[in-house]
């Protein structure tokens, strides 16, 4: 008897201290100890005030996406949680970038402060997320994916991960794609069951106006398509392949793109503290598939929200009919749901934005920021009160 109390004794110290565990939905669940992850990076240097856990699921498919936990000491989130999901070309530092202790905190930050459990996402091959069970960068298949698999497995993954552990149900913040792919998830009956409310900042389903230098250059030197045709399966400003393509673009359209190159693909923002913007290129953007930029390039031709097209052959095979199936807005429940713009925003142009909320029942709430392009609404210097005290009174009223 003692024998058995003493092995149950270590398996429970391992399953606390590593966090092993299974979870029905997304498989093996555990707590990351990465010296070199998120939390190392961004939380634990600056302020001995906030709580910082690594933890993975992973994936049908076989990734494993590394998720975030960050608490203040003092409140441990009783406000309930609340998960963020990153935009396209980046990973969950987004929400972490600006430090904790100075007036243009990171959204992790304020939230933590306001009393919430924060989560943080990423997706699949980003930074802060932690590979594949077999498959490695150089392997096509690592790559082999857009916004369909974000909505259809990443996001339902992380968010039951976060639901699971709680037992709660979650407010959601995403931005951009993360936007997206909320949107896509909801309109297909997944998360609806485990989310509270929702923000979505800079939201995105239309992309057809969008008008940033970088973007618009590349679609219109159909690159989405030279990419394909020379086989190359991921994309990333930190190589010298990806430098070379950005460089192609640049001369092609007349920017000086690495003088901003965060302004290059979003357009100009207002509130962004400069004297942070050589930080900020240290770690965005992060890689992503070329298939995800060529769905993007795909949605901004055919002016709709639907899924990857394969082609006529592929598409019948895949989804029974010669073109993609579109995601069905107004099968997205609205009355918990708050959609935040800004009347600069390159990405989330105002008429797509005018367009997905046409597409949407009624019942959503907006808050619409003048000045406000698109990084501002995870970077801005003065996000807390042009935006968080809204969220967070939308969140709690």
């Amino acid at each position: 008897m003692e024998m058995w109390k003493l092995v149950f004794g270590l398996l429970f110290t391992c399953w606390a201290g590593w966090g092993i565990g299974l979870n029905t939905n997304t498989g093996v669940v555990r707590v990351e100890q990465n010296p070199g992850g998120l939390c190392s990076t961004f939380v634990q240097p600056y302020n001995s005030n906030y709580d910082c856990q690594e933890y993975s699921t992973t994936t049908a498919d076989g990734f494993r996406l590394g998720v975030q936990r960050i608490n203040t000491r003092s409140d441990s989130g009783q406000k309930g949680p609340v998960f963020l999901n990153h935009g396209v070309l980046s990973g969950g530092d987004t929400w972490v970038l600006n430090p904790p202790d100075q007036s243009d905190q990171s959204s992790a930050f304020i939230l933590a402060d306001a009393g919430y459990d924060v989560w943080i996402g990423n997706a699949r091959t980003t930074r802060y997320s932690y590979g594949h069970e077999s498959l490695t960068e150089q392997d096509a298949a690592y790559w082999d994916w857009s916004l369909d698999e974000l909505a259809a497995i990443d996001l339902p993954d992380m968010m039951h991960l976060v639901n699971n552990i709680t037992n709660k149900k979650i407010y959601y913040i995403g931005f951009s794609q993360g936007s997206q792919a909320a949107l896509a998830a909801l309109s297909e009956g997944k998360l609806g069951d485990i989310v509270e409310k929702m923000a979505l900042l800079a939201p995105v389903a239309y992309v057809s106006h969008a008008y940033t230098p970088i973007g618009v250059a590349a679609v219109d030197l159909h690159l989405d398509q030279v990419f394909e045709a020379l086989g190359l399966h991921s994309f990333t400003t930190k190589t010298e392949t990806g430098k070379h393509y950005v460089d192609l673009i640049c001369k092609a359209a007349n920017l000086g793109c690495y003088e901003d190159l965060a302004s290059a693909f979003t357009g100009i923002n207002c509130c962004l503290n400069n004297s942070r913007i050589s930080f900020y290129d240290k770690y965005e953007t992060q890689a992503t598939s070329t298939k995800n930029l060529i769905h993007l390039a795909q949605l901004y031709r055919a002016d709709k929200f639907q899924k990857y097209d394969y082609g006529l052959v592929e598409n019948v095979k895949r989804y029974n009919f010669i073109t993609p199936p579109v995601y069905e807005l107004f099968k997205v429940p609205t009355q918990n749901l708050l959609l935040a713009s800004g009347a600069m925003d390159a990405l989330a142009n105002v008429l797509d934005v005018e367009k997905l909320k046409l597409e949407l029942n009624p019942g959503y709430k907006s808050l619409f920021k003048p000045l406000y392009a698109h990084l501002d609404f995870i970077l801005a210097y003065n996000l807390k009160q042009e935006v968080y005290d809204h969220i967070i009174d939308f969140f709690q009223n």
